[in-house]
């Protein structure tokens, strides 16, 4: 095993980024997402057009479900949550063990979603429908429930694009949206279209940090920046504010930001103590921009999987040393029942 660096003391101090991922960072976006009137809160004119909102085939499907009951099995589950959990350990142990272990946290980290992309077709996984909502730059994974109730999702870096925020609207029905950024604009007039909008980053703790952000800019570049913004503590914004306990989806994109909070997602961690339960969620990794960052992913990973509390698909690189994962919560009785069986 490679020595283990400490979440909670992990540097938050952004390391000056590599040629190759700052040239990926500011590449450039062909297609302008909205068009029409400037709005007057953009200071350099970002384009809006009416988002359009209207049910897709699915949301009708949702609305003929039955409501939720989730104090039983259901008879005919798609899949056992067991039954999921070993598959996906009998893939994936292996290469932790035997193959990445061997190598030191940077290594494994760059290594990681090659090594682990066929635990995505194991068997046990072949009657659940893992959906795909996407945005400009980014896919994001969901599955969708088998039951009608109010569903809860929360957007962490809203990052100017909200499609995917979009399709997961028009197809699921009963879903209230919650989203933080603390770049304000395009990100308040795209997300309050559908759902609440807050503006701040959120963190492990409370204050002015500096994070790396999108600033409010033309989109013909994606030019991120460090910036000193208002951060509130996460587990305060989900439990305080959002009000929330159960988070059926949960998509995080905030550049880094994430390493600060990492471990809150672990059993017996600031979320349990709160008593809020994630379902499923995406996140999207960025060691590189941090000291100690590989260290940080690599300690959490193999943390997931001693808890056997999720299993993690879909990965992908999206730059030499960032990367996406989508966990699915295969232990919380509630979303079993409401996204597995």
């Amino acid at each position: 095993m490679t020595p283990s660096a400490s979440i909670e003391n992990l540097s938050v101090e952004p390391k000056k980024e590599a040629a190759a991922v700052q040239k990926f960072t500011e590449k450039k976006v062909e297609k302008m997402a909205y068009r029409g009137e400037l709005s007057s809160m953009d200071g350099i004119g970002y384009n809006f057009e009416n988002i359009d909102l209207s049910p897709l085939p699915k949301f009708h499907e949702f609305e003929n479900f039955p409501d939720c009951n989730l104090s039983f099995d259901k008879l005919k589950p798609k899949t056992s949550p067991e039954k999921l959990l070993k598959g996906f350990h009998d893939c994936v142990d292996p290469i932790f063990e035997n193959q990445l272990n061997k190598l030191n946290a940077t290594h494994f980290s760059y290594k990681i979603c090659s090594a682990i992309e066929k635990c995505d077709h194991i068997s046990e996984l072949q009657n659940v429908a893992i959906e795909e909502f996407k945005n400009d730059h980014e896919t994001k994974w969901g599955i969708l429930p088998n039951c009608k109730e109010e569903n809860m999702m929360v957007t962490l870096g809203i990052g100017h694009d909200v499609k995917a925020e979009v399709l997961l609207h028009r197809t699921l029905p009963n879903t209230k949206f919650y989203g933080a950024d603390p770049i304000i604009e395009p990100n308040l007039q795209l997300y309050s279209t559908f759902g609440k909008f807050f503006p701040f980053a959120l963190g492990n703790q409370a204050g002015m940090n500096r994070f790396r952000v999108l600033p409010n800019q033309n989109q013909k570049t994606r030019k991120y920046t460090y910036q000193d913004v208002t951060t509130v503590e996460l587990t305060y914004f989900l439990k305080d504010i959002a009000n929330l306990t159960q988070i059926d989806f949960l998509w995080i994109d905030i550049e880094g930001g994430e390493l600060t909070f990492l471990n809150f997602l672990n059993k017996g961690k600031q979320l349990d103590q709160a008593g809020i339960t994630i379902c499923q969620f995406n996140i999207e990794l960025h060691p590189v921009f941090f000291d100690k960052g590989y260290e940080a992913v690599y300690n959490f990973m193999n943390q997931v999987l001693g808890e056997n509390r999720y299993i993690f698909l879909k990965p992908m690189e999206t730059g030499k040393g960032v990367y996406r994962l989508f966990f699915i919560n295969v232990e919380d009785q509630k979303c079993v029942r409401k996204f597995l069986q």
